[in-house]
This record gives structure tokens, C-alpha cells and sequence, in this order.
């Protein structure tokens, strides 16, 4: 018998392009994507999978099956979406996708308070380094650097984050702005807005000491004297860093929400997107 919670195994698989991008992102093991994909494979007498191949990839049957599901899983959305846009009170789950320590430093702090005034709600906050797919119900809002491009999203900039290029007080101290070397996010040769804005500063003497994937992991680093790190001063305070460029020059990044317009008006969006608003102007640009 078909067991329709395996079709979210197979449009992963597609998605991801192996078992173990896919088993990552449903939080289980490889082994558990294998084994699910394979009941499938026998509840349709096909085969989905080649695996044969380097990477784990979709046979024409499987193909087939997979756009099925997919129109299958938009619709279910659609319906989950248009369930709780009906709903006449501020209640029920909802969930947030936003830069980790943004979501850890600037919204988790608030929400006892709005928790309280709203208790029939139950938020699910993540801290997410990659963009969410809002129509995919990975998340309901999204809390993004940049604005959102899928049309089906209704987006709104709700704040400013100033960027500084921040250090220890000692490493300022000892160590010259031509000798200054960098801690950047582990993008491969991509760099991020922020990030080319210092370098730019930099100039030819831009230099490397550290990448990592976690703004949290990068400000530890650089308060202990890694180096120097493009990032928001309200967050560069909570480590004690200060602005290390000789002009104290900054760099603007926008904060945007975006949420699925079928939610358009739901009173549940219109408390949270408010309440993130006003978690997110944090300090005015100075």
C-alpha cells in the first residue's frame, strides 16, 4: 500500500540531488531516506532511483511520480494556507525562518512578552543560514537581508541593520589598519553585500584569517582577536567589539519580511509581522 508521507522523501531527493542533502534536511539519516524511497519504489512496482550514478538521481519514472507529488504537496499547501487565513483569532501554530543570531540577539528576547498577550499562539522560531521556501510551508514568514522574489509573497522592509567593521579593543590597538586581516562567511569566493563593502575598504591588503558559516561563531572569534568581521553593531556589542575602521564608516543592509499572500490579513500574520517589525528597527541608525 502507498504510503503517501514517502513522497516527500522522493521530491527531496529530486530537490537536494543525494540521500544525504535530503536526509539533512529532514533531520533523519541517509539510511532512513534510502529505506523510505524504497518502500515507495515497491508500493509502485517502479524504480525511482537510478543508483548507479555518482549522485543519486531520478529515473523518467521517477521523474513522473515526482511531479505528481509535487502538484499534490502545492495543492495540500494551498489548502494548510487557506485554513489558517480563515481563522478569526490570533491562534495557532505558526513559524518564523530568520538568521540565527538575529533570531537568537533581537526576536527571542521579546517574545515572552507577546507570548503572553497572544497565549493561544505557538511560534516556532528558527535560525536558518540558507532561505526558506515560503511556498513549500518551510516556514510562514521569513525574516531575510534581502528583499523576497517570489511573486506569491507579500514583503515588507521593516528595518535597517548598520553594518561596522568590528574587532576587539586590543586587536584595534595593536594591530594597524593595513595589517587587519578578515573574518568572512564560509561562501567559497562569493562574498556577501557586507563583506564586499569591506574588502573594498580594505583595498589590496585584504586578507583572510577566518571563514565559518555562523555569525555567532565569527564575532566569538574575532573577540578573542581573530580579526576584523563586517557585521551589525547591535550585534558586535553583545561581544564587546568595536568599530575598527580609521573613518568609522558603515554599511546599510535592509531587514525584509515576506509571507505567502493567501495569508493576506490573517490576524495571526498581522500580530507576528508587527511584532517583528518592532523587533527588528533595533537601534536607529546613527
Amino acid at each position: 500500500m502507498l504510503n503517501w508521507d514517502d513522497l516527500k522523501f522522493l521530491l527531496l531527493l529530486e530537490e537536494r540531488g543525494s540521500l544525504a542533502a535530503a536526509a539533512k534536511r529532514l533531520g533523519v539519516d541517509h539510511v532512513t531516506v534510502a529505506r523510505r524511497i524504497a518502500s515507495l519504489e515497491e508500493a509502485l512496482g517502479a524504480k525511482l532511483v537510478d543508483r548507479r550514478q555518482k549522485r543519486t538521481l531520478l529515473t523518467q519514472a521517477g521523474l513522473r511520480i515526482a511531479a505528481h507529488a509535487r502538484r499534490m504537496q502545492e495543492e495540500v499547501y494551498a489548502l494548510e494556507r487557506t485554513a489558517s487565513s480563515v481563522r478569526p483569532d490570533i491562534a495557532g501554530p505558526l513559524s518564523i525562518s530568520a538568521p540565527a543570531l538575529i533570531a537568537a540577539e533581537l526576536i527571542a528576547p521579546r517574545l515572552g512578552d507577546f507570548l503572553k498577550a497572544h497565549p493561544a499562539l505557538e511560534i516556532t522560531l528558527r535560525g536558518d543560514v540558507q532561505t526558506v521556501s515560503i511556498t513549500r510551508r518551510e516556514a510562514d514568514i521569513s525574516v531575510r537581508l534581502s528583499a523576497p522574489t517570489d511573486p506569491t509573497l507579500i514583503r515588507r522592509q521593516v528595518g535597517t541593520l548598520r553594518y561596522r567593521c568590528l574587532a576587539s579593543p586590543d586587536y584595534v590597538s595593536e594591530i594597524g589598519f593595513a595589517a587587519y586581516r578578515y573574518v568572512l562567511f564560509d561562501h567559497g569566493d562569493e562574498l556577501l553585500p557586507h563583506e564586499a563593502w569591506m574588502k573594498s575598504l580594505a583595498g589590496p591588503s585584504f586578507a583572510i584569517a577566518l571563514r565559518s558559516n555562523d555569525l555567532a561563531i565569527q564575532l566569538a572569534a574575532v573577540a578573542a582577536g581573530a580579526g576584523v568581521v563586517a557585521a551589525p553593531e547591535i550585534l558586535g556589542r553583545r561581544f564587546g567589539l568595536v568599530d575598527a575602521h580609521p573613518e568609522k564608516l558603515f554599511f546599510d543592509r535592509h531587514v525584509w519580511l515576506g509571507w505567502h499572500e493567501d495569508q493576506r490579513g490573517q490576524p495571526a500574520i498581522e500580530a507576528v509581522t508587527a511584532f517583528l517589525g518592532d523587533c527588528l528597527k533595533g537601534d536607529r541608525p546613527s
